[in-house]
């Protein structure tokens, strides 16, 4: 039996859907061959899978849907992206939450049973499951408000003259070199 979508869910596709109708409008003024036009629930696929903090490579792999699909799609709603991101980010939130919450319920029954039920023994494995999808809907979270990809390269730019003051200070510094040995050789010779 289908779950029923959480208003966040609903709230996330009514922006995709809203999303489509906007961009294929705008492909149908420019007469442009656009797979918004022609497949509008593989875009809503893929921008709901991204949405909810899903790669591009988890995208190609795992629902086998071509790299250059899913980029086409992606550049076309990049206006969108940061607005459907947000609606997932709840969608993921609210998923977090309810696995801390089961987790401290779990806690408190085993908790329970270990102070009253002397012979019950514990393994790690008795909440392992459960941490790890706790832990996973975090970085869920976290994906979907891009905590865990914000980060940002930064690339220092090189200028002619910077490579040549280098150039020139290595050679300098050779320069250097070879005169204190020039010296010790000359003060080695003296000594002898």
């Amino acid at each position: 039996m289908p779950q029923k979508p959480t208003p966040e869910e609903v709230e996330l596709k009514s922006s995709i859907q809203e999303a489509i109708k906007e961009i294929a409008a705008d492909k149908e003024l420019q007469k442009v061959k656009s797979l918004s036009r022609h497949n509008p629930m593989k875009v809503a696929e893929i921008l709901y899978l991204y949405s909810i903090g899903k790669s591009q490579t988890q995208i190609v792999k795992k629902y086998n849907i071509q790299r250059s699909t899913v980029i086409q799609v992606l550049v076309d709603y990049a206006d969108h992206l940061g607005q459907l991101r947000d609606v997932a980010g709840k969608i993921a939130a609210k998923n977090y939450m309810q696995l801390s919450s089961l987790e401290e319920d779990l806690v408190d029954k085993v908790r329970d049973r270990l102070e009253n039920d002397p012979e019950m023994e514990v393994s790690f494995r008795d909440l392992k499951e459960l941490s790890i999808a706790k832990a996973n809907a975090f970085r869920e979270t976290m994906t979907t408000r891009g905590e865990a990809t914000s980060i940002s390269e930064e690339r220092k730019v090189i200028t002619q003259e910077d490579y040549e003051d280098t150039l020139k200070a290595a050679k300098d510094r050779l320069e250097a070199m070879k005169r204190v040995d020039d010296a010790e050789i000359i003060e080695e010779s003296d000594n002898d």
